[in-house]
């Protein structure tokens, strides 16, 4: 498992899943007009090299027995590293301007594992009339890539794929004229059948509308993003649903369906306490206002679908049927998914061992993202509707709706209405079933159901979210 939340609710007395990250529970300090906390953090495989670097996003909950879960914001500055044993110029805070939460990373060229001890200064409003000696605080974490900023290539170089709803610079009459250059964030794309418009085909309502206009304001991935290092696992999934009051997760829990069991779920509901019998297993059976939900509540947004494709194929000129990986094979893939939903690497590979040169057995992208491709398929905004290119790209706050829904207004909803999000990357069904262009691994163009929004809970859907970087 390669990220965990730290579930702290002591009435429950819920144990700590094993991880290569892993956050202490958290003691609560409250004097002399100041909240802080202090704990320990640890992950393996951190890095910081040439290109980008990774993260850990920390975010904080106060539960109380009546279910009045507090979102407990951090302070802009004055956090400290206690101790650590690396170096503690090492390690480096950053502090989005809403304060939902904070990134630790590594602040300069650096290499394997990070341990410290942390001093993180809160925001005491958080606490106003809060029972902070009968409730419980709580601290959860989720492992983050940097994506830096930079223009990329959107489409498919393989013109023999237009079937794939691939993205494409049209001519006046529609037809492919090359490849969709992406280069500020604040452009305005035009789509349709005209001279220089960004296009697709779309025979079927899977692709999209094939018109309007993606807004200046539209997140479009040439700013710096964070997107989750991995897709969410059935242990985080279960850690969320215990932190919402019962109406919230009544609506939230996703394993009720017949055939939940029979295709790698295993979060169960006993004596109240939600568990996942194989935690590090992937989420699928994920809904589009699960993932919402989700997000929102960890303070992080939906990615769009030209963020995707710029967190899997970085900057570069696009290849033939390019994979994350930047490859148009997949032959030599080190990295499964079990009979049970786990992603595991052969040959007795770890992450350590990772490199730009050897992308291709860990599944991983240009930024070393895990399993864009291969695992689940992740749902995205999508620039085929008019309610998804009206995204303006807002963070979660970490507080759902008395029923568990997002409350972000420019988020598309999915069970209220329909429309604005699509899937990408493919997603694993299972073994009993032929592989094939998105079955599990989807080319990094290909967006056959990049303009659908249909499909409930399913056991290949699933998600993966992200936040904008501070400028």
């Amino acid at each position: 498992m390669k990220h965990l939340f730290v579930y702290t609710f002591l009435l429950i007395g819920m144990a700590s899943f094993a991880s290569d990250l892993t956050i202490s529970r958290p003691i609560l300090y409250q004097e002399n007009g100041t909240s802080y906390t202090v704990l320990q953090i640890s992950w393996d495989n951190a890095w910081h090299n040439k290109t980008n670097h990774d993260a850990v996003w920390v975010f904080f909950k106060l539960l109380n027995n009546n279910w009045n879960t507090r979102h407990v914001k951090v302070l802009p500055s004055g956090h400290e590293v206690v101790s650590t044993s690396n170096d503690k110029d090492l390690i480096r805070f950053e502090v989005p301007s809403d304060s939902v939460g904070l990134f630790l990373k590594p602040g300069r060229p650096f290499r394997g594992k990070i341990q410290a001890t942390l001093k993180i200064m809160l925001d005491q409003k958080s606490f106003e009339n809060a029972d902070t000696y009968n409730g419980n605080f709580s601290a959860y974490g989720i492992e983050m890539v940097h994506i830096p900023k930079g223009g990329f290539i959107l489409g498919e170089a393989d013109t023999s794929k237009m079937d794939q709803g691939t993205l494409y610079i049209s001519n006046a009459s529609g037809e492919f004229k090359g490849l969709f250059p992406v280069t500020a964030e604040n452009q305005v794309i035009e789509i349709g059948p005209g001279e220089n418009k960004l296009y697709y085909q779309a025979p079927e309502a899977y692709r999209g509308d094939q018109a309007g206009t993606i807004p200046a304001a539209f997140p479009k991935g040439v700013n710096p993003f964070y997107i989750m290092k991995y897709e969410p696992t059935q242990g985080q999934y279960a850690r969320f649903l215990n932190a919402l009051s019962p109406d919230q997760s009544q609506h939230r829990a996703n394993f009720g369906g017949k055939d939940y069991y029979a295709n790698r779920g295993s979060i169960v509901l006993e004596n109240g306490v939600y568990t996942a019998r194989v935690p590090e297993a992937l989420c699928n059976y994920m809904s589009w206002d699960d993932a919402m939900a989700y997000a929102d509540w960890a303070g992080l947004r939906p990615l769009t679908e030209l963020e995707f494709a710029k967190a899997a194929r970085g900057t570069g000129k696009p290849i033939k049927n390019e994979f994350p990986w930047g490859t148009s094979s997949k032959s030599n893939i080190q990295r499964s998914v079990t009979d049970d939903g786990v992603l595991v690497m052969a040959e007795g590979l770890t992450e350590s061992q990772l490199s730009d040169e050897n992308k291709e057995w860990f599944a991983a992208s240009f930024y070393w993202v895990m399993d864009l491709s291969g695992g689940l398929w992740e749902r995205v905004i999508s620039i085929g509707h008019p309610k998804g290119r009206a995204y303006l790209g807002t963070h979660g706050d970490g507080v759902l709706t008395n029923y568990g829904f997002a409350t972000n207004e420019d988020w598309p909803k999915g069970v209220q209405e329909t429309g604005g999000f699509g899937f990408r990357g493919g997603g694993f069904y299972g073994y009993g079933r032929a592989y094939h262009d998105f079955n599990p691994y989807s080319p990094v163009g290909y967006r056959p159901f990049g303009g659908w929004s249909g499909g409930n809970r399913a056991k290949a859907y699933g998600g993966r979210f992200g936040r904008t970087v501070n400028e």
